[in-house]
């Protein structure tokens, strides 16, 4: 019943929240971020890392590069060394679910205006921007595309960094426990064999993923990098995604 009723409140509020997004962002958040913070990060080999289950064997501690975690990628944290330079979450699900890891961590981090109004506290390390309704690849740090995906956000992150090359791991592509329409508001039941934690989404309410609309956003941001001379490589192992060329991924260690 609860699924059901997020569902509809999700449909029926968006064009209220979109309204009280854009007051927020053009009143208040454009003129507040430090989007300075960002500079190290530019120019760089870019690392987007995902949160399917092949990241258990990613040694991300041998991957020196400027690196983009997204979600709940600081449930990895308990296992490795390594932390992202930034991360980014845009799900307002996930965003609930990990409240306090997000008002208590220095990591820069990108998030939506709603995350402000979730319970996100505003403070130097934060980025708020504005997430508009569209599946456009854009390059404009202030105003990103919705898509359907996580990782088309972090994406879009990567152009504006102007990287030198672009590396994915960790975006398995198949979820095992997936039953549902796609954005489908359900609870995970048992273990989360889809995320590189048991715990990821266990007993709590995540959005059935659109692995077909994934793909045509994927599509897009390979258009784009290709179209600037940026070579961008999947190293995911075992990763069902065949968007992007492949790599060994001993080619990325240290």
């Amino acid at each position: 019943m609860i699924e059901k009723a997020i569902n509809f409140f999700r449909v029926f509020t968006k064009p209220f929240r979109i309204i009280v997004d854009i007051i927020l962002f053009r009143g208040y958040f454009n003129f507040k971020n430090n989007y300075k913070i960002l500079d190290p990060f530019k120019d760089q080999d870019i690392l987007i890392v995902g949160n399917g289950p092949s990241l258990k064997q990613t040694p991300l501690a041998d991957i020196n590069m400027v690196s983009i975690g997204m979600n709940k990628i600081n449930l990895l944290f308990e296992s490795t060394s390594w932390r992202p330079s930034l991360i980014t979450c845009v799900n307002g699900l996930v965003i609930r679910q990990n409240l306090a890891f997000l008002n208590s961590t220095n990591i820069p981090l990108i998030l939506p205006i709603k995350a402000f109004y979730l319970g996100v506290k505003p403070r130097p390390n934060i980025i708020f921007i504005f997430i508009k309704v569209s599946n456009r690849f854009s390059q404009n740090i202030k105003i990103l595309s919705e898509g359907c995906t996580v990782s088309f956000t972090a994406l879009q992150i990567a152009s504006y960094l102007k990287p030198k090359s672009v590396n994915i791991v960790g975006i398995d592509h198949s979820f095992t426990k997936s039953k549902g329409n796609p954005y489908e508001i359900k609870k995970f039941e048992g273990d989360d064999d889809n995320h590189f934690h048991p715990n990821y989404f266990k007993g709590q309410l995540w959005g059935v993923p659109d692995l077909v609309q994934s793909e045509i956003l994927f599509q897009k941001a390979k258009k784009y990098f290709d179209g600037q001379h940026i070579p961008i490589t999947d190293y995911t192992i075992n990763g069902k995604l065949n968007i992007f060329e492949k790599g060994p991924l001993k080619e990325i260690h240290n």
